[in-house]
C-alpha cells in the first residue's frame, strides 16, 4: 500500500465504523473447535458486530484459525472471561438481556425473541452445550426451528443465523447506522488507522492527519472493493 492510497482505506474504515454496534453480542462458552470460534468471528465483523464474549468454564477456548477468520478478530473487540459469573456479570452491567440457545421444552423459536434493547445470544460447548449457570441467568432459551432429521445445526451455523435473524430479517439497518458512542468510535477509529498502516511510517503520519478530521464521504474518495 502506497501513501496515495490512504485516503481509501480511511474511507472505507469510517463506513464501517459507522455502521458498527454493540446492542448484539454473541457468547461462545467452552467451544473446542478452532473452525467455529473463527467462523463465528468472521460472521460478526461481516454483519457490524463489534463485541464477542469468549468465556472459559472448564475448558480454554480453542484458538482462531487464520484461514477461517480471515483477519476478522483484528477488527473486533473479544472479550475473553474465566468462567461464566465474570461474563454475566459483565454482560449485565452493559445493560444486556441474556438469551441462551438451548434445546429444552421451554425454549422458543427465534425469530418470537424480543428485539429491542441490548441482547447478547449465548451458545454453549459443542459436546456438553450451554452450563446451568447461563440457564439460571436467562431471560429467555431459544431454538432455531428444524424439519429434517438431524434436528440441530453446527454451532458456527446457528450463531450466523441468529445474526442474521437480529439484524436483517424484521427490519434491516440502513448503512451507516451503528450505535457506537462518539469516545467508542474514536477509541477504535485510532486502532483501526495503526493497523491499516502496516508498519508504514509514510502512511501512519498520512492516516495521522487524518484522526482529528476523519474522511467520511466516498464521492470524495471511490473505494476499490477489492481493496482491504
Amino acid at each position: 500500500m502506497t501513501p496515495d492510497s490512504a485516503p481509501r482505506r480511511l474511507v472505507r474504515a469510517e463506513a464501517v465504523l459507522a455502521a458498527r454496534r454493540r446492542d448484539v453480542t454473541l457468547v461462545l462458552e467452552d467451544v473446542l473447535d478452532r473452525h467455529n470460534i473463527s467462523a463465528v468471528l468472521r460472521t460478526c465483523e461481516a454483519f457490524g458486530i463489534q463485541d464477542v464474549h469468549l468465556v472459559a468454564c472448564t475448558e480454554t477456548p480453542a484458538e482462531i484459525n487464520p484461514a477461517v477468520a480471515i483477519g476478522a478478530e483484528r477488527w473486533l473487540t473479544v472479550h475473553r472471561h474465566d468462567g461464566v459469573p465474570s461474563a454475566i456479570a459483565t454482560l449485565r452491567s452493559h445493560g444486556y438481556r441474556l438469551y441462551v440457545g438451548h434445546l429444552s421444552p421451554e425454549a422458543i423459536p427465534l425469530a418470537t425473541l424480543p428485539r429491542e434493547g441490548r441482547a447478547a445470544y449465548a451458545f454453549g460447548s459443542e459436546h456438553r452445550g450451554i452450563s446451568p449457570a447461563w440457564l439460571a441467568a436467562a431471560d429467555g432459551r431459544f431454538v432455531i426451528p428444524t424439519t429434517g432429521f438431524t434436528g440441530s445445526l453446527n454451532l458456527s451455523v446457528a450463531a450466523a443465523l441468529v445474526v442474521y435473524d437480529r439484524l436483517c430479517v424484521a427490519a434491516p439497518s440502513p448503512a451507516g447506522a451503528g450505535d457506537l458512542e462518539p469516545d467508542e468510535i474514536a477509541e477504535l477509529r485510532a486502532a483501526w488507522y495503526e493497523m491499516l498502516a502496516h508498519g508504514s511510517a509514510a502512511v501512519a503520519g498520512k492516516y495521522k492527519t487524518h484522526l482529528q478530521n476523519p474522511p467520511v464521504s466516498e464521492r470524495l474518495f471511490p473505494i476499490d472493493r477489492n481493496q482491504t
